[in-house]
């Protein structure tokens, strides 16, 4: 999806929104590490910068004249009802909270052999790879079954970080 943006503008600023109220297994600074170590890696998506932001992601959209939001789904049976909320928010809060114009929000669905990925899957198989290290067993197939999720430049610190949430 990212690499679908960057082709096809100038520049792209993902987003990932840390709501104060909530408690992350795995922090935003780590998503957002994890992210920008992808992207140096992917030579087309040199206008793509990785934002952490706190607050209403329209605001900060607004500092940076973005003109409109996309999000990234799985698919909408999986992520809708999520998503409109969010929708709403991000229509309703520029008009009563900032008096202005809210930005268009378009939503992208993913790969469809991505569609049953989640943060909860690659939490457990981070965490039977780290039982297999710990019990000495070889981890070669769960290392498999990582790198088919994630690249494999990161595959070590994705397994690191979310290894440690599960």
């Amino acid at each position: 999806m990212i690499r679908y943006l960057a082709e096809r503008y100038g520049r792209v600023i993902c987003c990932i929104g840390v709501n104060p109220n909530k408690q992350y297994d795995v922090t935003p600074q780590s998503r957002a590490e994890i992210l920008r170590e992808m992207l140096i890696h992917d030579g087309g998506c040199n206008n793509v910068t990785v934002e952490v932001v706190s607050g209403y992601i329209w605001r900060f959209a607004r500092t940076q004249n973005a003109k409109s939001f996309f999000r990234g789904i799985r698919t909408w049976d999986a992520d809708g009802g999520d998503e409109r909320t969010l929708q709403i928010l991000n229509t309703w809060g520029p008009l009563l909270l900032g008096r202005i114009w809210p930005m268009k929000t378009m939503f992208l669905e993913g790969d469809p052999q991505y569609r049953h990925v989640s943060s909860t899957l690659v939490r457990q198989i981070c965490a039977r790879r780290k039982e297999a290290i710990e019990s000495e067993d070889s981890n070669a197939d769960i290392n498999k079954e990582l790198t088919r999720l994630v690249p494999e430049r990161v595959a070590s610190k994705v397994a690191e970080v979310y290894g440690a949430a599960s």
